[in-house]
């Protein structure tokens, strides 16, 4: 009897020793794999960490760069920014607003009655003191239709500038109605016509279309 008691007894602290050592083992294999996944997610923030760096890092270098490339202008005299011809451009624009500025303040209506007079008389010596030379003459051949002085309009032939449609546009034209613009004073409705502009202070014919 006591041999068996004996027996049970030892039987029974085996099975203890068993079940301790595993589960033992068991927590032990748990740790190991939370410290796995631990470490893995650690590594996986660490990864992104360095991503989301790297990429602010590059986006930050373009962003440097892409202000470096922009051209500053803050220093540079207003004069050196102007292309070519910009001067050039600006001369005629002021030489514009002086003519104007002195047509309309000239009486342009007693200057296109003169015109339309000499035309309907085909006066070609008053019509030639009224012109502003050089002047465009569409029914001149020659010189792309520009005439550049007095005697070179003298030698046209006086049929040919005192065409009978550009008499009845003359004739026609309602001199009260006229009105300064940047180009000149037209007078006729259409084509033919005349305009004249003022030039240098001068009131002259600066065009003559057929």
């Amino acid at each position: 009897m006591k041999k068996k008691l004996i027996l049970v007894l030892t039987v029974c602290a085996l099975a203890v020793g068993v079940t301790a050592c595993g589960s033992k083992n068991t927590g032990t294999e748990t740790t190991a794999q939370g410290a796995q996944t631990e470490s893995s997610q650690a590594g996986s923030k660490a990864e992104e960490t360095g991503t989301s760096t790297a990429k602010n890092e590059t986006e930050s270098a373009a962003q440097t760069s892409k202000e470096e490339s922009k051209p500053d202008f803050s220093k540079l005299d207003p004069e050196e920014t102007k292309g070519p011809g910009s001067e050039e451009e600006e001369e005629n624009a002021e030489e514009q607003n002086k003519n104007f500025e002195d047509l309309e303040s000239s009486d342009y209506k007693a200057f296109a009655k003169q015109i339309v007079d000499a035309v309907t008389a085909k006066d070609m010596n008053t019509l030639a003191d009224l012109m502003s030379y050089p002047s465009y003459v569409a029914c001149v051949k020659e010189n792309d239709g520009i005439v550049d002085s007095r005697e070179s309009f003298m030698a046209q032939d006086p049929e040919a500038i005192f065409d009978a449609d550009l008499v009845a546009a003359m004739q026609k034209a309602d001199l009260e109605s006229l009105e300064p613009l940047m180009a000149g004073v037209i007078i006729g409705e259409d084509t033919p016509n005349i305009i004249f502009n003022s030039v240098d202070g001068k009131l002259g014919i600066v065009g003559i279309h057929y």
